[in-house]
């Protein structure tokens, strides 16, 4: 049972706020009653002292001794006073009562002047006491030629009195708490925990089947944190689900795109080799034109070939290990200086400097920047084609500069630099290319905890920086 009531408590939030406005209103209510206690306290004594003034007054103008004795009776019942004694020039007089037999500890409180702030520390005193002392309270009398009045009242009356009064302040405190407590939970509960409670069910249900739609309630018109965060989620699904649309459509396009890619790319090959056999032809017009096939289908089988590369891309989980970067960018830069023979090689990395990194995706970018750079380079003079890869240190990581020679980069490509099929060619290139480059090899520097970025183009040339973890 214990364990029932302990889960329900932690699991819902409306029990936890019913529990803590109860226990806040409980905490200001010890709060107020500190100090009430110690009002409680003086206006107690205070009290017995005023009525002890009234008495002594009775008693001066009632010379009957049975109607004074019925007086002193009724004032001791009422007030738990024990003994009243009057100053009168340095003498005590004896007005009611007698001493006690035993003798205790005697605690003088002086009410003469009762103070503006009284003791805090004084009603808890009293109440763990264990009483048996008595109270000597002195008193102003407002009988003429008396100097004041001595009472002497048993401890332990006071006692009882402060615990009674603290039990009637409890049972009070607990029905305000309760109260208020029931109260606030009602308002809470309205205003915030069941919108909370509609929305955290709207959304395990959206979790578990996105594509369902309920039958929903109408949007609120709240203006508040509540309202707003119903209405951000309404629109939060319907983004989603139509991104998940757009996402399976992508998805199918994507994959009718790398059939049509295979059987184009087969289409194209059949079409290369009818136009090498064009540009062959003894006919110069026939050949002429074989030449502009033959460069028009390489363009379209590279184009093929970058977009089943970007699509396979996303999907290949880079193999980190210690490599010996220099290897790579020079494995890099023969195969593309083999297609452009006028291409002037530089590498300053050092051979012993180790990365982490995947050999085949480094060899991909490398590839691809020299590859890049290679064409456009390409409109310079052979003596104007230079190519050249550095290396420089920072954070524990290798930044690999690669610089050429060539015109720089179009403003329009600087933008949408490393966005797929977002070309980086100059005008003047002699072979477009797709834009995939880029993309897929940042995507590669990234996966490998680096990064690719452009640090310069201008007409003297462009700079790009690759960053990869040093070993």
């Amino acid at each position: 049972m214990s364990a029932m009531i302990d889960g329900f408590i932690s699991r819902r939030l409306s029990s936890k706020l019913l529990l803590l406005t109860i226990g806040f209103v409980m905490l200001a209510e010890l709060v107020l009653f500190i100090p009430s206690a110690a009002i409680e306290r003086q206006n107690w004594l205070w009290d017995r002292t005023q009525q002890a003034g009234l008495l002594a007054q009775a008693l001066t103008g009632v010379p009957d001794y049975e109607a004074s004795e019925i007086l002193t009776q009724q004032f001791m019942a009422d007030t738990d006073v024990m003994l009243m004694a009057a100053k009168r020039d340095g003498m005590t007089e004896l007005m009611l009562g007698a001493p006690p037999s035993e003798g205790g500890a005697v605690i003088e409180i002086d009410m003469r002047v009762p103070p503006r702030f009284p003791s805090l520390l004084a009603p808890f005193q009293d109440v763990f006491s264990k009483g048996q002392e008595t109270l000597l309270v002195k008193a102003m009398s407002p009988v003429p030629g008396q100097d004041g009045l001595d009472l002497l009242i048993p401890r332990d009356k006071l006692r009882m009195a402060l615990v009674d009064y603290f039990k009637r302040i409890f049972w009070l405190s607990l029905i305000i708490a309760i109260i208020t407590g029931g109260l606030i939970y009602w308002a809470m509960s309205a205003l915030i925990i069941r919108p909370v409670k509609r929305l955290a069910e709207e959304m395990t249900a959206f979790r578990e089947n996105p594509e369902r739609r309920r039958a929903g309630r109408p949007l609120q018109k709240r203006k508040d944190e509540i309202g707003q965060l119903e209405r951000e989620f309404v629109d939060m699904k319907q983004s989603q689900r139509a991104a998940f649309r757009q996402r399976e459509r992508l998805a199918g396009l994507g994959l009718a795109v790398a059939k049509i890619n295979h059987d184009l790319r087969n289409v194209l090959t059949s079409a290369l080799l009818i136009s090498d056999r064009l540009s062959m032809n003894p006919d110069e017009k026939m050949s002429i034109m074989g030449e502009r096939l033959t460069r028009t289908v390489e363009r379209g089988i590279g184009l093929t070939e970058d977009v089943l590369s970007y699509s396979k891309a996303e999907t290949a989980d880079p193999q980190i290990q210690d490599t010996r970067i220099a290897f790579t960018i020079g494995e890099a830069a023969a195969d593309v200086i083999a297609q452009f023979p006028g291409t002037q090689f530089r590498n300053t990395v050092p051979t012993d400097l180790m990365v982490r990194t995947d050999p085949d995706h480094a060899y991909r970018i490398f590839h691809n920047l020299f590859r890049n750079a290679a064409q456009a380079m390409a409109s310079n003079d052979e003596t104007n084609r230079r190519l050249q890869v550095g290396a420089e240190f920072r954070d524990g990581m290798a930044e690999l500069r690669i610089s050429d020679t060539g015109p720089g980069l179009p403003n329009r490509a600087k933008d949408n630099l490393f966005q797929a099929f977002s070309s980086a060619q100059p005008h003047n290139a002699r072979t477009k290319s797709t834009g995939l480059g880029l993309s897929i090899s940042k995507e590669l520097a990234k996966a490998q905890g680096g990064d690719l970025n452009l640090m310069s183009s201008d007409e003297s040339g462009t700079q790009f920086a690759l960053t990869l973890p040093l070993v």
